[in-house]
This record gives structure tokens, C-alpha cells and sequence, in this order.
């Protein structure tokens, strides 16, 4: 890897680094390592999301729309400088995997477009309206049946790919596979019981 120890010495010499949904804070040296910075794609509207889990937080609070920015990174969590930013809408029943799809496509065609414009200046960010998201947790997939429909749905679209949404019956673990939103209610559709195989939710 080219961020390995052994290719980042004093010597090492690189125009760009181009980082998309690493997780962690890059040290200051090495952000401004490369002659042009290192830019970021984020899938936020900045400063919008800034952290782990923007469009997993998006869909979990019922946003209707969200993008993606392309930024020039800073030490601070996603405060640099928009290069470039493109808005999407969220569709009613669009779950995360679906929507991260469609978000990196834009993020590609976004950074190709920056690459063959010379010169790129960013903007900078209103600290003042910046909301964060956590990183995602195993547990977070619990969700409460007599809770808010609206809001357990949102959550089985938000977690579809992981941690997945589940609730526990006699002590077993169930995992919600299948759902949909109907007059207002939360109504599931098929399930895998704990150890188990998918079945339909009547069944049980």
C-alpha cells in the first residue's frame, strides 16, 4: 500500500491522496503530504453528517434528500474546504445499501469533473450548522415493536445491511429481513429466528 511506513518517508512524493470512507483521522503530515492536499469523498451534504455513518443517519431520522461532498480534508473531522457538493433526494423506501450506491456513482462523476478542472478552490464550511453522526453499533439495531412505526421503519431502512434490525421474543434474537410501511404502522413481513432460517413473520 502506498500509505504503508516504508513509502510515506521524508523522500516520498505525491500529487493527491483521495480518501473515501476510511474511518479514521489521518494525521495533519499526511493530509498535506501531496503537493495538491488530499481531498474526501463524504456522502453528507456538508456540514451536514459530518462522521462515520452520514447516510445511515440520514435515513434513520427521515431525511428526504442528502449528497454527496467532495472536500479538501483538514485534521478536524470533515471541516475542510467543499470542492465540489451534488443533492440527491431519498426515496420514501430506499434502504442504505441502495442509497450508498447511487451516492458513490455521484461521488466518482464528482471527482472526475474536479480532476480535469485545474485550479479547484473550496468553500468554506459554516461550522456553526455542522451536525455529526456516531459510528454504528451492533446494539443500535434493537428496536422497540410498540415504538414509533415511522421511526422502527426508518431504522429497518437505515440498518438494512448491518447491523440489521431485531428485537428479542422469549429470549431469542429475531432479525427483521423484510419490511414495509402501511396507514402509518410498521408491519413486518419476514424474519430469521435466532440460529434459524428466513420465515414469513405470520408463522411464528
Amino acid at each position: 500500500s502506498p500509505l504503508s511506513r516504508g513509502r510515506l518517508g521524508r523522500d516520498a512524493e505525491f500529487n493527491l491522496f483521495i480518501v473515501i470512507a476510511y474511518g479514521k483521522i489521518l494525521p495533519e503530515k499526511i493530509i498535506n503530504m501531496p503537493k495538491l492536499g488530499s481531498l474526501n469523498i463524504h456522502y453528507s451534504l456538508l456540514p451536514k453528517y459530518r462522521g462515520a455513518s452520514p447516510v445511515e443517519s440520514a435515513i434513520l431520522n427521515g431525511e428526504t434528500e442528502t449528497g454527496v461532498t467532495i472536500q479538501k480534508m483538514a485534521y478536524e473531522l470533515d471541516s475542510g474546504d467543499i470542492i465540489a457538493q451534488e443533492k440527491v433526494n431519498i426515496f420514501a423506501d430506499e434502504k442504505a445499501p441502495e442509497l450508498r450506491k447511487r451516492l458513490v456513482k455521484i461521488g466518482g462523476e464528482l471527482l472526475v469533473k474536479i480532476l480535469q478542472t485545474p485550479g479547484w478552490v473550496g468553500v468554506k464550511q459554516d461550522g456553526s450548522k455542522a451536525t455529526y453522526c456516531k459510528k454504528i453499533k451492533k446494539e443500535d439495531g434493537l428496536i422497540d415493536l410498540d415504538g414509533d412505526a415511522i421511526k422502527n421503519y426508518n431504522k429497518f431502512r437505515a440498518y438494512a445491511l448491518w447491523p440489521r434490525t431485531f428485537f428479542f421474543q422469549n429470549g431469542r434474537r429475531i432479525i427483521i429481513t423484510k419490511a414495509r410501511l402501511e396507514d402509518n404502522k410498521f408491519i413486518i413481513e419476514k424474519i430469521i429466528p435466532e440460529n434459524g432460517k428466513e420465515i414469513d413473520y405470520r408463522v411464528m
